[in-house]
């Protein structure tokens, strides 16, 4: 018995550190700040998801570890504007791309949408990843004025809308 759960975690383990993963998912963390009338967004994934992603669209290969470097900015940019889309009171609303950052075994990338001024309707269309794995999940958190909702998009599903 002993020799049999010593298997499971060593496989467990080999699983965990081997890169690959038998999931696909990413979360974007969107909050309106009324004080600051801005919304922030911070999207995370797994740094090799988006690498291979990004090598998809682009056709070329890059590696997220070296942070300065300007090309994996602009597609990181690039791709993340085309695939994932905020509507502010029927007005679609141009993402402020920030940067990003490794964080362990994530990677964290920013945007904002300033000059708000408050919020009717938001919708947030997102097919980020889809075409790279049809079973990619996008998890969207979304905090307005408070209220935390939280919402799951699978491929074909691309749009959330929220009526505050």
């Amino acid at each position: 018995m002993k020799i049999i759960k010593l298997s499971i975690a060593i496989a467990f383990c080999f699983l965990l550190t081997s890169g690959n993963h038998p999931f696909y998912v990413s979360t974007t963390e969107i909050e309106f700040n009324p004080k600051t009338k801005e919304i922030g967004i911070a999207f995370k994934t797994f740094p090799d998801d988006l690498e291979e992603t990004l090598r998809g669209f682009s056709g070329k290969k890059l590696d997220l570890a070296k942070k300065n470097n300007p090309e994996n900015n602009q597609l990181i940019e690039a791709y993340l504007k085309k695939h994932l889309s905020i509507d502010v009171n029927k007005i679609r609303k141009e993402l402020h791309y920030l940067g990003y950052e490794l964080d362990k075994e994530a990677i964290w990338v920013y945007f904002n949408i300033p000059k708000i001024n408050s919020i009717k309707l938001l919708k947030v269309n997102s097919d980020v990843m889809y075409d790279y794995k049809s079973e990619q999940t996008n998890i969207i958190h979304i905090t307005l004025n408070g209220v935390q909702s939280s919402h799951k998009l699978s491929a074909p599903n691309t749009t959330i809308t929220i009526q505050n």
